[in-house]
């Protein structure tokens, strides 16, 4: 699984959209999310991923919290952008808008799919993923989308609650 804490997040698209839950209407979104993780963020979706993708240069220059030289050159540079095919919900999502906690726009039963990854030298990984929320007001929905219009990347937070993994159900 992929988590994150206060990475910076670029919003990259967004699609409003209408879902239906039992007779009532709801505003879904789709935030199309850009960002950039150490390649160790890797082991969180298969203990054998970073290895396969990456390896330790002849001459290290980083080091893992055992002593170890940490494996920053990829392997095949011309792989170019790899899928995932995991679908993770019920998962908080937090981007970090404003100055203050209370600017915060979060989210609670997130699902969070349709991840891409390009591995990137010196040990770091591009990724994409698409995060579907449920903006509780029209509000929160605005924001989302100014969000969109900004240059910069914001601060942003991924982590699991009770988080489901459908493809481990085989879904």
């Amino acid at each position: 699984m992929i988590e994150f804490a206060r990475q910076p997040v670029k919003v990259a698209h967004i699609n409003v959209r209408p879902e239906h839950h039992g007779d009532e209407e709801v505003i879904a979104v789709d935030l199309k999310l850009a960002f950039e993780l150490p390649s160790v963020s890797l082991d969180g979706l298969s203990p054998s991923l970073r290895t396969s993708l990456f390896k330790t240069p002849d001459n290290p220059t980083a080091w893992d919290d055992m002593g170890l030289a940490l494996p920053t050159s990829v392997r095949n540079p011309r792989l170019g952008v790899l899928k995932w095919s995991q679908t993770w919900r019920e998962m908080h999502l937090a981007l970090h808008a404003g100055e203050t906690p209370g600017d915060d726009i979060r989210f609670d039963g997130v699902t969070f799919c349709k991840v891409t990854m390009r591995p990137r030298e010196g040990g770091t990984v591009a990724y994409t993923a698409c995060a579907q929320v449920h903006p509780r007001t029209d509000g929160e929905t605005a924001k989302l989308v100014t969000l969109l219009k900004l240059k910069h990347e914001i601060p942003g937070t991924l982590d699991a609650s009770k988080e489901t993994d459908e493809s481990a159900a085989g879904k």
